[in-house]
């Protein structure tokens, strides 16, 4: 198939282990999952729901999706019926700086001009419609060369407090702004004076030019970089033998790509303003709760209150993190040189 070759690269991440939900999340089935194949309705998961909302922005060739080789037994049906070579198994927990790098790489081993997507599969979105729309408005100034890297921040409701938040830059309403900066969960009156100044809460969502995500990778961790860049160089015939993978991963240490890349980079990136929209991502037992509440009209069946009491432990966008080794060999794509 001749894809356009202005169609979007959407990388989904579905590694996490989802820690601080992780009593309150249940599958189709109603076992135990983590939370980005949690369903309340036993039709569909979270993941699933990610999928469907890449489907919207590209064809199915150009959706690769990061998860977890002992996460096999839900994922496997979940993405049934995508390119089975565009599904990337991490050997290791690395943080969520190596995964994002290796998608990327991948990804321009296939597209030297790549556009890419990046979307968490913990995100619960009322309004698939506002938030797709924002979305392809955020490709297209990409595309266009207006801005290179785009981060969508919605307009929030409240002074939500859990959540993080950028602050932008002023400027017109029908164009990206510059980010002034980065809040991580301020507290209860930085809040308030966020939302009155017209900061946005973070999606984690982002749209970026490959080149320029690159750049932000050797710029910010320049080892990391070298080492990814430094093995497909040397790789035979384009590939990375699925030992070399694993032997790489166990060499280098736990990054997080947000606080390592982005919370160190806001000159660099811009924000597209998206219109409430019923956006939320499920990352603490209170959001699930109420998400549970919004969609059975009852909260979750069980709570552990070890899970609530270390959830200041944790590290933001626990969704995005990978999990250890998985008891199987990963299904490694090959990384060929061409579509």
């Amino acid at each position: 198939m001749t894809l356009n070759t202005t169609s979007p690269w959407v990388l989904v991440l579905a590694a996490g282990e989802g820690h601080r939900v992780k009593a309150f999340t249940r599958d189709m089935r109603g076992r135990p999952a983590p939370k980005q194949f949690s369903s309340v309705d036993g039709k569909t998961t979270l993941l699933g729901e990610t999928l469907r909302r890449a489907e919207r922005i590209t064809p199915a060739e150009r959706i690769v999706t990061i998860v977890a080789a002992q996460h096999e037994r839900w994922w496997k049906s979940v993405l049934k019926g995508f390119p089975p070579g565009n599904i990337i198994v991490q050997p290791e927990n690395r943080g969520t700086a190596a995964g994002i790098l290796f998608a990327q790489l991948w990804i321009s081993r296939k597209d030297d001009n790549a556009t890419t997507v990046i979307l968490p599969s913990d995100h619960h979105v009322e309004s698939e419609d506002i938030l797709c729309r924002s979305l392809a408005e955020a490709i297209s100034a990409v595309l266009r060369s207006v801005a290179p890297f785009v981060l969508l921040g919605v307009e929030p409701d409240g002074p939500e407090g859990d959540f993080g938040w950028i602050v932008p830059r002023p400027g017109p309403e029908s164009r990206p702004h510059r980010v002034a900066s980065f809040w991580e969960k301020p507290d209860a009156a930085t809040a308030r004076s966020l939302l009155i100044h017209g900061a946005l809460l973070n999606t984690f969502i982002i749209v970026a030019n490959s080149d320029h995500l690159l750049a932000l990778f050797e710029e910010k961790l320049p080892e990391l970089w070298r080492l990814f860049v430094q093995k497909l160089m040397h790789s035979r015939d384009g590939s990375w033998p699925q030992q070399e993978f694993k032997d790489l991963y166990r060499s280098i240490p736990t990054l997080d790509f947000s606080t390592e890349v982005l919370q160190k980079a806001a000159e660099h990136i811009w924000v597209w303003p998206v219109p409430s929209c019923g956006w939320t991502d499920l990352g603490t037992p209170q959001r699930l709760s109420e998400y549970f509440v919004r969609q059975q009209g009852h909260a979750p069946p069980s709570r552990s209150d070890a899970v609530q009491s270390s959830e200041s432990s944790l590290k933001p966008y626990d969704a995005l993190e990978t999990i250890g080794p998985g008891s199987h060999e990963p299904n490694l794509p090959a990384m060929t040189g061409s579509s």
